[in-house]
């Protein structure tokens, strides 16, 4: 890997950007490509690179300058290198606050993951209210225990990694977890990010890793993930697809946010791939080799409905479909009534409903 002058914090602090929240290893900024507001745009100080989680945007740091301006690679890299060399601009720029002793574990393998997820979850319980809005969305009590939901924990942290050590899972290298200043295991819960635990699992129904549904929102988001980035010796969870039905059904719907693919999956009981957000779709690629193996012929996109009035959701539906054709499936689009956001709540309006409507 090549070594530069320089490091992604020193471009935003070239390009000014706008700071709204700030990790060990990584930061969220104003994106300056969609010019959304409230810190879309993830910088990740380890691997340099840039993500914006709502027009797509990525690349390298480099590109995130290149980007920008519209010029090439190596003409921005020549730019940076000359603006970086001008003490008064150097000294203005925010200082990296990664550092070595906040090193990254790699990802446990699948198997490894199942097992120590599955028996988290056997140390959870379902609050009330969580069980209660889960019904309010569409969801019986037994759709409820077969998916695995359960209520992130506001305390005990401690007695349910020491269950989990007891029964000799491994912790090493599975996201939400890492290591603790005494050399002993943590969990990356907190009693003020609560919400639904919601397990994201492949084709084979293994736990992949797990999204939080938030009681109440931080700042714009209402969903995070079960990770531990940034922690010492922890690891990312790296934005798993939702899987969910039969993997060789003739038609499978491409859609949003696992908890929307199992409430969909459970009013109609069509097969389901749920991405963590539209613009991940090039996660998708695995999935869709896998599906044709298995002789699927159809990927309808079932997006929220947002497709048709946000171009940049718009944009990443076109290259999903893009995508899908390319793996040889005939693909179609799925609308619905616009009232209902997500298919998820359309299909809850409509309780019994087995066909889907308006798909082109």
């Amino acid at each position: 890997m090549r070594d530069y002058p320089f490091t992604i914090l020193d471009v935003a602090g070239i390009l000014n950007l706008k700071v709204r929240r700030r990790q060990p290893t990584n930061m969220d900024v104003d994106c300056p490509f969609c010019g959304h507001k409230k810190g879309k745009m993830n910088l990740n100080f380890a691997k340099n690179v840039f993500r914006c989680n709502y027009c797509g945007e990525s690349g390298g740091m480099i590109e995130l300058y290149s980007k920008v301006f519209q010029i090439s690679n190596a003409q921005a890299f020549a730019e940076i290198c000359e603006i970086l060399h001008d003490n008064k601009k150097a000294d203005a720029l925010p200082k990296p606050i990664y550092t070595p002793d906040m090193e990254q574990i790699p990802k446990a393998d699948s198997e490894t993951r199942h097992q120590t997820y599955s028996m988290l979850l056997s140390q959870l319980i379902l609050s009330k209210a969580t069980e209660k809005n889960l019904m309010k969305r569409g969801l019986d009590a037994e759709q409820i225990v077969k998916y695995g939901y359960k209520s992130t924990p506001a305390f005990g942290f401690h007695k349910i990694v020491s269950a989990i050590m007891a029964r000799e899972c491994v912790l090493e290298g599975v996201p939400g977890f890492y290591t603790k200043k005494n050399n002993t295991y943590g969990i990356n819960f907190n009693k003020h990010a609560s919400g639904i635990l919601i397990p994201i699992r492949s084709m084979d129904r293994r736990i992949e890793g797990f999204q939080i549904r938030l009681d109440r929102p931080i700042e714009d988001k209402k969903y995070i993930w079960f990770s531990s980035s940034n922690q010492f010796r922890g690891t990312s969870v790296g934005g798993p697809v939702h899987f969910i039905g039969n993997p060789a059904d003739k038609t499978v719907y491409v859609t949003e946010g696992a908890l929307k693919a199992d409430i969909a999956h459970a009013f109609c009981k069509k097969t389901f791939v749920a991405l963590a957000g539209v613009s991940h779709y090039r996660a998708l690629e695995p999935i869709f080799a896998q599906l044709k193996r298995n002789g699927v012929e159809n990927i309808v996109e079932a997006y929220d409905m947002d497709k048709y009035t946000n171009p940049h959701v718009e944009k990443s539906c076109m290259q999903m479909m893009e995508m899908a054709n390319a793996y040889g499936f005939s693909v179609h689009r799925l609308c619905w009534d616009k009232k209902y956001k997500g298919i998820g709540d359309w299909l809850a309006s409509r309780i019994g409903a087995c066909e889907f409507a308006g798909s082109r």
